[in-house]
């Protein structure tokens, strides 16, 4: 990577390898999302290639979820190993949203859930194409103005195609049938103004992601997930990077290693919540059972120190 900008701008960069004691927190915080990711990566094997499978779907469901909590803690431990803690708020509002998500379908009816999770970009691929290449559509003119016909025609053909197949994939499972049903009469009852529905009201009572959080217990960190990591994720902060001094009004610096410790303690708590989730569905022995609490002790302990660190760094 081509990172000479550091050294040309070394007034606007933070560097941890200017300080020791920065640099060993940040170290110590990386090894506590590192036992995550390994432990998630142990899963991932048991369930892919292991003897924990109990249905193909449903856990081919459960290992992509894995997959992506995995790859969004490594790049939170990547950004953390640089100290470009601010940008880690983005990643960490999509992992709680991907954990909720699959505790949300670990709890009851997790053939359904999983179900209507898994339908859910077919169906918005489809409503998109309705909208883009519908009879009825206003866009549609547009497009052949900007196109013409013939590419017209030929993205047209691709999304019939693309919807012929997805009303295949519909007909492979009696689950996806039933979810199909269930979506059309949710959908009918919904006003005009309204018709498009979140996967989760689908299958549930649950009508908004606020309610998921609610149903798995997280009500209270509502607040702090979609009212405090927002500004960094739609651009509300720019001015929080001016601070005050004895000197008067200075920059924070950026790659600011200061305020690590809430996203590190919320990444670690989501995490370890969702390990133990997927441990009971799994429904491990009693050995396994002792491993993972044997784990969880040791994991408290290593996270309680590496935040109350990360809080002391000013």
């Amino acid at each position: 990577m081509n990172d000479s900008y550091l050294k040309i701008f070394d007034n606007l960069f933070y560097d941890i390898n200017s300080n020791s004691d920065v640099k060993n927190t940040i170290e110590q915080a990386s090894h506590v999302l590192a036992s995550l990711i390994i432990k998630f990566g142990e899963l991932e094997n048991e369930l892919c290639f292991g003897t924990s499978r109990k249905d193909d779907f449903v856990d081919t469901v459960l290992c992509l979820f894995i997959r992506k909590v995995m790859e969004q803690i490594d790049a939170i431990n990547i950004l953390f190993s640089i100290g470009s803690f601010a940008q880690t708020q983005i990643i960490l509002r999509s992992l709680v949203e991907n954990i909720v998500s699959l505790q949300f379908i670990l709890k009851e009816d997790t053939e359904k859930r999983a179900a209507a999770y898994w339908l859910e970009h077919h169906y918005e691929e489809i409503e998109l194409g309705e909208r883009l290449f519908g009879t009825e559509s206003d866009l549609r003119k547009q497009i052949i103005a900007h196109k013409g016909h013939e590419s017209f025609d030929d993205d047209m053909n691709m999304f019939l195609k693309k919807k012929e197949a997805f009303e295949r994939i519909v007909k492979s499972k009696p689950v996806f049938q039933e979810i199909d049903r269930e979506r059309k009469r949710k959908m009918n009852r919904k006003r005009e103004n309204k018709k498009y529905i979140k996967w989760y009201e689908v299958c549930s009572n649950v009508t908004s992601f606020k309610g998921m959080m609610k149903e798995n217990g997280y009500e209270k960190y509502y607040d702090s997930i979609y009212g405090g990591l927002s500004y960094e994720a739609h651009a509300y902060n720019s001015t929080m990077d001016i601070h005050f001094n004895e000197g008067g009004m200075a920059l924070k610096p950026i790659r600011n290693p200061v305020g690590g410790g809430s996203i590190f303690s919320l990444a670690c708590t989501f995490s370890v919540s969702l390990l133990k989730s997927i441990y009971e569905y799994v429904g491990d022995g009693e050995m396994e059972k002792t491993e993972f609490q044997d784990f969880f002790v040791d994991f408290q302990n290593k996270r309680d120190i590496a935040s109350h660190n990360l809080d002391m760094i000013i």
